[in-house]
Formats: structure tokens, C-alpha cells, sequence
């Protein structure tokens, strides 16, 4: 999953703060970055001018930043595209075969207009990959216990949120990769909604059959179950464990297009302190992943 990864850049320091936490992945990994960007010219008469100078603009940038990345020994390149952002991103991502989509939310209404019509929702809706996604407050600079000069604090604690059995199918591999990575904890989650005694027993069961598999894979394991609001217990248990990366799936029939209407994403991607990882179900039968329709269409 972490093979190669592509980090949508717009310019702006708001886009720039997912690279210190791509940081902590390539001190470990020698994973190969891909840096993109759009150049969207605005409709008018001298239009052509004007795109010749974003894009001028757009690769000096691009090319200074995978220079401060290969000063620090990260394989990365550099491309420009002209288009809509959202485009050009996924087109990119399927045309080098990414493996990840890496990137801060963005706009100056920060995540309320994740789910509103931006970049970031459009990608997250419609990424045939994984995608990292990092609030553009949570800093280099506030991350606890940083002092000047140190790297971004290991990732210790993974939180793995699971509706259906169906979910650790595919969620379990990326995060696998990761807490091997890391040496981090996966800490399994099921919230119940008023079932009773045997039920919890049946969750109970079925969390410590995923946990067994984990700690097959030399990884540590702890199991969770909860109750009430799913978001609410999500971001509690976040916050009770220390959690560095919330990982999240789509989990309904409906697909991607349930990730958002449901609610519960949307609430934890908009009050999580910590990063999220984003993977989208395979679409039943054919192993591709889900994506909005209706997205893709209007592309």
C-alpha cells in the first residue's frame, strides 16, 4: 500500500502539512512520492497566457518541494497537469499505478466543506486506493511531545473500527502493513446498538477470531466492544488510546456513496485529532473497489 504514493499539492502551507506525517512512512519504507498538481486557468481571452504562466509557476513549485524531499533521501518526482483538480488527481493515480493518496483537507471553512463539494470529498469518494487524510491544524508543530529538531512521534496505536466481517477482509492487509511497519497495536472496535448479552458474546468471538489472525502476523492486538453512537465511541476510544491513525472502510450495500450519508465518517473525520485512513470496500464479485457512480461519470 505504501509502495507509491501520490500527494496532491496546491501551493498553499494548508496542503503542504500531510508531508512531516508521509515523514514517519519514509523513514521506514522506501516508498516512492509522487507530487501533483493542477493548474486550473480561468476562461478568458488571454487564457492561453495565463495557463502558460500557472503552469510555469506550478512546476517551479512542484520541483522545489521533490528537491526538499530528495535532500532528505526520498525517491520523488513531479507532475503538472492541466485540469480540475479532482481529475487530474485520480487520473494521475491510475495512470503511475499509485498505491496511496496522500493528503490534507482543505479551504479556509476547514472540514466542513470535506463533505461539500471539495477536493478532498471528491477524491475520498471516488480513489480506487487507500487515502491518508490529515486535518490541516493537527501540525508538525502541535503534535505532543515534539521538541525541535525531532521527527514526528512513532505510530504506536492503530484504531480498526469494523461493522461486518467483511470490513477486516480488506482493511486488515493495509493495516497490517502499517503496525508491522510501526510495531503499532491494532485496537479492534465494534459498537453494538442495544443487542443483547449474546451478541456481545457472538462480537466478542468474532473480534478476538480477527485479533488471532493479527497477532498470527506478529502484531499486537486489543480488543474493544462499545456501545451508543458509533462516532461517539470511535472518537473516544481515540482519544482513551492514544490513537496516531484511525483506519475506516465503507461497509454497506450502498457503497461509497454510504460513507458520507451515514454520518459516521463524516462525524469522525471532522472531530478526529488524529489521521485517517480511508478504504473503500471491493465492489461484491469482482475485487474492484466501490466508487461513486454518479462521481465518476462527471468526471
Amino acid at each position: 500500500m505504501i509502495d507509491r504514493i501520490l500527494v496532491p499539492l496546491d501551493g498553499s502551507r494548508v496542503a503542504e502539512q500531510i508531508l512531516p506525517h508521509l515523514r514517519r512512512v519514509l523513514h521506514r519504507h522506501d516508498s516512492e512520492v509522487i507530487l501533483v498538481r493542477a493548474a486550473v486557468p480561468p476562461p478568458m481571452e488571454n487564457g492561453m497566457l495565463i495557463a502558460d504562466a500557472l503552469l510555469a509557476a506550478a512546476r517551479d513549485y512542484l520541483a522545489g518541494m521533490q528537491d526538499q524531499l530528495r535532500d532528505q533521501g526520498v525517491r520523488a518526482r513531479s507532475i503538472v497537469r492541466v485540469g480540475s483538480p479532482i481529475s487530474v488527481i485520480l487520473d494521475v493515480a491510475q495512470e503511475e499505478r499509485a498505491t496511496l493518496i496522500a493528503q490534507a483537507t482543505h479551504g479556509e471553512t476547514g472540514l466542513k466543506r470535506l463533505l461539500a463539494g471539495s477536493v478532498a470529498e471528491g477524491v475520498l469518494k471516488r480513489s480506487p486506493v487507500p487515502v491518508l487524510v490529515v486535518r490541516p491544524f493537527w501540525s508538525y508543530e502541535l503534535l505532543p511531545g515534539r521538541t525541535d529538531g525531532d521527527d514526528l512521534k512513532p505510530m504506536r496505536n492503530i484504531l480498526l473500527p469494523l461493522h461486518t466481517t467483511g470490513d477486516a477482509d480488506f482493511l486488515l492487509s493495509p493495516v497490517t502493513e502499517l503496525a508491522q511497519l510501526f510495531q503499532a497495536r491494532v485496537i479492534l472496535l465494534h459498537v453494538m446498538k442495544g443487542q443483547e448479552a449474546e451478541d456481545r458474546d457472538q462480537e466478542e468471538a468474532r473480534l478476538q477470531g480477527l485479533a488471532d489472525r493479527l497477532e498470527g502476523d506478529k502484531v499486537q492486538t486489543l480488543t474493544l466492544i462499545g456501545k451508543g453512537d458509533p462516532a461517539h465511541e470511535i472518537l473516544e476510544a481515540a482519544k482513551t488510546y492514544n490513537i496516531d491513525l484511525i483506519a475506516m472502510s465503507t461497509h454497506t450495500k450502498a457503497g461509497i456513496l454510504r460513507l458520507f450519508s451515514s454520518g459516521v465518517t463524516e462525524k469522525v473525520l471532522r472531530d478526529s485529532i488524529c489521521p485517517m485512513l480511508v478504504v473503500h470496500a471491493p465492489v461484491p464479485g469482482t475485487g474492484r473497489r466501490e466508487q461513486d457512480p454518479a462521481g465518476v461519470a462527471g468526471r
